[in-house]
């Protein structure tokens, strides 16, 4: 079973010079947590969302995988806070994530949620002739499709 039929019918496309508070807001409309980074010639760059946002608000330090472990509470809740203050007029190609993983229409399903129990992003589906953006899977459209399939049978 091809994995197109799992794209989630929630999902956002914004502009890359599109303004970051703006996106967010947009995000809490719609519910959602990721959006995906299209060009004009609908071409996908990269894919936004608020664990981004708040990993731009952290020092550089605390922000890496094998960052400082503190064994102390940091009191740097208004730092933080004006740092958000100061991410708002960004672009949202100043903080999208350029590394995601794309796969074709007709990728069988099985590599699909393969990728989301490994990964906690969405999977972008792509016409690979012209790298065309056409959805996003995600974990919850995943399983969607799969009590779908489940319940076909």
């Amino acid at each position: 079973m091809p994995c197109h039929a799992a794209i989630t019918e929630q999902f956002l496309i914004l502009s890359p010079d599109a303004n970051v508070e703006k996106a967010m807001k947009e995000l809490k409309k719609k519910k959602i947590d990721w959006a995906a980074v299209v060009n004009d010639q609908g071409v996908i760059e990269g894919l936004f969302s608020l664990r981004i946002v708040m990993k731009n608000l952290l020092p550089v330090s605390v922000a890496m995988s094998d960052g400082i472990k503190l064994d102390i509470t940091v009191r740097a809740a208004p730092g933080i806070a004006k740092r958000l203050r100061k991410v708002y007029p960004l672009t949202v190609a100043d903080l999208m994530d350029r590394q995601f993983e794309r796969v074709s229409p007709d990728t069988p399903i099985w590599e699909a949620i393969s990728h989301l129990v490994h990964t906690d992003t969405p999977l972008a589906v792509v016409d690979g002739d012209k790298d065309k953006f056409i959805g996003l899977i995600t974990a919850q459209s995943g399983i969607d499709e799969l009590q779908r399939l489940e319940q076909s049978e």
